[in-house]
């Protein structure tokens, strides 16, 4: 439901530098030069004659008096410079009283304020012809009267696009006249007084007329009783209004029908109640023999209770079994949960049967549940709700696809249901549970906020005209996790590996290297190097290496271990390998790989640039590395720079690497 929210706001300044008195008989035209008219008597524009308001003017209300329109009044302002009708320092006047039955009064924005004698209205027509558009009326007993009391052809009266708050009783007050529209307005803060008024009233005093006005596209909220009353008093059969497209909010009740009918099509009815109060919280309230309302295409949600119905009423919430269509149900009913946690979607405590067929109920409480009529007390109607309505129809399925840095979200819209006739507005889009975005008109949605890797569930819902959002459709997809292989390979004839870390940008904390002899699992290290063993002369292997992560194994890197003759026993007895990190602080390991047949005296020897020996060690025939922690024999950190570092068996120089020390 489209909220409008009219506020009429301006300046006014007065262009004369003395006001103007009136009193009695008065037409012809009331312009800026003359303002502020002071009325200081009853005023009365006689018949047949027009009194003209320009724009800008302010009239101002020295004491209780009133204008009498036995005439007409045109007063029509622009938005930028409005008329003002107000007391004098907030003293309460009389109003406008219209008599008229033939020409048609005009107020265009207007503010009128301060009738607040019980007696008095802003504007009070009495079977006479007005409109009222873009006017704004505060701080009255009653706002506004439309009424044809004693008419057989009641005059044409309408309020457009216009605001009433803070009234003591109604906003706007309809008796007896079927010739109304109230359309596009926002009525808000009526009844503040505490009495017992809807800040719409409609209300019927003779059997021979009718008041069935239309009410459409309003927003009519916080209001301290009704947002809309049907008071028939007298039970008279004539009483149906049309109430359509509004959205009905933060009242005590919602709407009250006291022996009232009608038809109510597309509104939003929602958290009408008065906290912890158990006498508020009706979406919709029906009450008394001969309160029997349609209700199709509305949406009743957050009340304390969504309809009640007392006293003989009932309702036509859905009625697929008769001849007429206009009567389908279509509501949508849900989440109406009583201050102490209960559900009531409908509390039938009236006689009559109701019939609610076609209707979208939760079912969280089931149904049944949240329905209390004839099966939970005998004296209790029946609620009739099967059949009942599928929620709208979601996407028939949903195509997730990744890529680069995206997911595209191809949305094939489904239609609604053959007998739903509701146009699509869009569709909401979920991740995991979590809208993000809303209203997507689209058939192609790009998620460019890519999530992180693991499984993930996107999910569509169509939003139907009238806001009903389907059931979600959803589909999970896996973002693949990015799992880096080691780096740079390197393996000797005596089956001695090493290699490098694996790029940055894995997705997934490191486990530890597998190490692969033609292709099963040989072993695993977190070390940058591994000796093979089980080695067979003569023999050509397949060497695999991979990294091994929480998410997974990345790709397995595989090569040929150098093919070793048969007649080479030694295999290369002595090796020496790169140190590892290279540059490094404060600490390195140099790997070398040693003949197990060997005897020989091994020793590792580091220099500086120097050339002079700063630290020694000595190896045995199953060592395969040292770790130089940068200090010297003396165990004293040795400064940044180059170092060399040397090989030696039996005196023997067999090879020599060099290395950067970093601090």
């Amino acid at each position: 439901m489209k909220k409008l929210v009219l506020i009429i706001c301006s300046l006014f300044l007065t262009v004369s530098v003395f006001a103007t008195d009136v009193l009695g008989n008065q037409s012809g035209i009331w312009n800026l030069a003359g303002s502020p008219y002071n009325i200081i008597g009853e005023i009365t524009i006689p018949t047949n004659e027009t009194l003209q308001i320009d724009a800008g003017v302010e009239v101002i209300a020295m004491g209780n008096y009133r204008i009498t329109a036995l005439g007409n009044i045109e007063a029509q302002g622009v938005i930028s410079d409005t008329i003002r009708f107000y007391g004098n320092g907030g003293l309460n006047w009389g109003g406008l009283h219209l008599e008229d039955e033939v020409t048609t009064s005009q107020f265009d924005y207007c503010r009128i304020s301060n009738t607040d004698d019980t007696n008095d209205y802003g504007i009070q027509s009495i079977n006479s012809p007005v409109f009222i558009n873009y006017s704004y009326l505060d701080d009255h007993q009653k706002a506004i009267s439309f009424s044809a009391l004693s008419a057989n052809d009641p005059s044409y009266m309408e309020i457009k696009n216009s605001k009433i708050a803070y009234v003591q009783k109604s906003g706007i007050t309809i008796t007896d006249n079927s010739n109304v529209l109230i359309d596009s307005c926002e009525v808000t803060r009526c009844a503040i007084g505490g009495s017992p008024y809807g800040a719409i009233q409609l209300s019927l005093q003779s059997n021979s007329h009718s008041c069935s006005p239309t009410i459409t596209n309003n927003y009519i909220h916080h209001n301290d009783m009704q947002g809309i009353t049907l008071a028939n008093l007298f039970g008279y059969d004539n009483m149906a209004p049309l109430v359509e497209y509004n959205e009905i909010s933060y009242n005590y009740t919602g709407i009250y029908l006291y022996v009232g009918k009608g038809t109510y099509i597309w509104n939003h009815i929602h958290h009408n109640f008065v906290e912890n109060n158990p006498d508020s919280g009706a979406g919709v309230m029906l009450y008394g023999n001969g309160a029997d309302a349609v209700f199709t295409y509305n949406k009743i949600n957050n009340n304390y209770t969504g309809f009640y119905l007392a006293n003989g009423a009932t309702a036509n919430l859905g009625d697929l079994e008769n001849a007429s269509t206009d009567d389908d149900g279509y509501n949508c009913i849900y989440d109406n949960i009583f201050y102490t946690g209960e559900e009531f979607s409908v509390y039938n405590a009236s006689a009559s049967n109701v019939t609610a067929e076609n209707t979208v109920w939760d079912t969280d409480p089931p149904i049944d549940v949240s329905i209390i009529d004839g099966n939970d007390n005998p004296a209790y109607g029946i609620v009739d709700y099967e059949p009942t309505l599928s929620p709208y129809a979601p996407p028939a399925e949903l195509i997730v696809t990744v890529s680069g840095n995206s997911v595209i979200i191809q949305i094939p819209y489904g239609t609604a249901y053959p007998t739903l006739p509701l146009n699509i507005e869009g569709c909401n889009i979920y991740r995991d549970g979590v809208l993000i975005e809303e209203g997507c008109v689209g058939l192609i949605y790009i998620d460019l906020n890519f999530p992180p890797p693991g499984e993930h569930t996107y999910g569509v819902t169509i939003v139907y005209e009238g806001g009903f959002e389907s059931l979600i459709t959803e589909t999970t997809i896996y973002i693949p996790y990015v799992l880096n292989p080691p780096q740079n390979p390197n393996v000797t004839s005596s089956g001695y590996i090493t290699w490098e870390e694996p790029e940055p940008g894995s997705t997934s904390p490191f486990l530890h290297y597998n190490i692969y002899l033609d292709g099963s699992l040989h072993g695993s290290t977190t070390d940058l190097f591994y000796q093979l063993t089980g080695l067979v002369n003569g023999q050509q292997y397949l060497v695999g290496l991979s990294a091994e992560y929480e998410a997974g194994e990345s790709d397995i890197l595989e090569f040929e271990l150098p093919y070793v003759s048969s007649a080479d026993n030694t295999i290369q007895k002595i090796e020496l390998l790169n140190n590892y990190p290279n540059p490094f602080n404060p600490s390195t390991t140099i790997s070398f790989t040693l003949n197990l047949e060997d005897n020989k005296k091994v020793e590792l020897y580091i220099f500086n640039l120097k050339g002079q020996k700063i630290q020694q060690f000595s190896i045995i025939n199953d060592q395969s590395s040292i770790v130089w922690d940068g200090t010297d024999d003396n165990n004293k950190p040795v400064s940044s720079g180059v170092y060399f570092y040397k090989l030696v068996a039996d005196g023997k120089n067999l090879a020599s690497k060099k290395m950067l020390l970093l601090k």
